[in-house]
């Protein structure tokens, strides 16, 4: 339901026009009535109003130096303007100030009827486009962390994965303000600049500019060699003989995770050095530490299976290391922010 307040010196057009709106009080609520625009503009510093019906030509303040005063109180308010005046200069400024319509007297209901309703259907319109494009922010916000993670781990599926999501997300927003190929610069060179961060002797790990493509296919490709060559350079630019050992450490908690009782022990005396030192070197190698790596594993694993595995959730707690589902279900919420079961259902 949206606000609505109506300024007109005219005591009968004010009583009309709230006889109207209230036909429509499942979609507009009159917070109020002002007969100038001093009184319209103490109920905008008292109210959180949406919409202002207003006459043209009123004592004290007019409704164009109104609409100018309200607009410094709230931009987002629209206005919708009625005049006596048959006069086109006043529709022009009106329009130069953004008002939504401009109706002459004497007031046709039906006419102010299908104003509001239109009106109604554009704002509720504009408010589902801000709520999508606000989640989309965050959403990409999220790809984008994830992204270096993975760029920093190695993990080329799980990057290319990604790079599909942030994609698919682009084309599900109508009217997205950048092209595909503009979105994914911005985030390639956002994704650069903060991997140089953790590591200033990187290179620039992408060229000056980037050919895209017209083709979505193609610059979906275009994006995935992209991030596949920052791979190639964080993983060239790391110290090789403790990398060795780490790389050779991810490997063996690639392969055993599942085990119920995998420890930083373990893999520490499967390398050859101590837990205290491989904890440490882990973290600086991985810049993750050894606990929230293998949660890391475990996830991505079950959520492999619950998207592709026709497998209990209860069975695939187990397959993924945890000896308890409330346990595992914890974690994947999380993690994810969804129980599994919560997750499948969404699928």
């Amino acid at each position: 339901m949206y606000n609505v307040i109506i300024v007109d010196d005219e005591h009968m057009i004010l009583l009309s026009l709230q006889k109207l709106l209230e036909g429509l009080e499942d979609k507009f609520s009159i917070a109020g009535v002002a007969e100038d625009g001093q009184e319209a503009l103490h109920l905008l510093d008292n109210h959180s109003i949406d919409i202002v019906i207003t006459d043209i030509c009123m004592p004290e303040m007019d409704g164009l130096e109104l609409i100018e005063k309200a607009r410094n109180i709230d931009s987002k308010i629209k206005f919708i303007i009625i005049s006596g005046y048959d006069d086109f200069s006043y529709a022009q400024t009106a329009i130069r100030f953004g008002v939504s319509d401009f109706i002459l007297k004497p007031i046709v209901p039906d006419q102010i009827l299908s104003i509001m309703d239109n009106m109604y259907s554009q704002m509720q319109t504009n408010k589902r486009s801000y709520a999508e494009n606000n989640d989309w922010i965050l959403l990409l916000e999220t790809y984008k962390k994830e992204l270096v993670e993975h760029i920093w781990t190695f993990n080329k599926a799980e990057t290319f994965e990604k790079i599909n999501d942030v994609v698919e997300g682009h084309n599900r927003i109508p009217n997205h303000p950048l092209s595909l190929s503009q979105l994914l610069e911005d985030l390639l060179r956002d994704i650069e600049n903060e991997l140089i961060n953790r590591n200033p002797n990187l290179p620039n790990l992408l060229p000056e500019q980037i050919t895209w493509s017209n083709m979505m296919t193609d610059t979906t490709e275009i994006a995935k060699q992209a991030v596949s060559r920052m791979i190639d350079f964080v993983q060239g630019s790391r110290n090789l003989g403790s990398r060795q050992n780490i790389l050779k450490a991810v490997e063996y908690i690639e392969a055993y995770f599942a085990s119920p009782d995998f420890s930083l022990q373990e893999v520490a005396d499967y390398i050859g050095v101590s837990e205290s030192y491989f904890s440490r070197s882990f973290k600086e190698e991985m810049n993750i530490s050894f606990i929230k790596y293998v949660i890391h594993i475990r996830m991505a694993k079950a959520k492999e299976l619950i998207q592709n595995a026709d497998m209990s959730i209860t069975k695939i707690a187990f397959e993924v290391g945890f000896s308890d589902y409330p346990h595992f279900s914890k974690s994947f919420k999380k993690y994810y922010g969804l129980t599994p079961n919560e997750y499948r259902k969404q699928l």
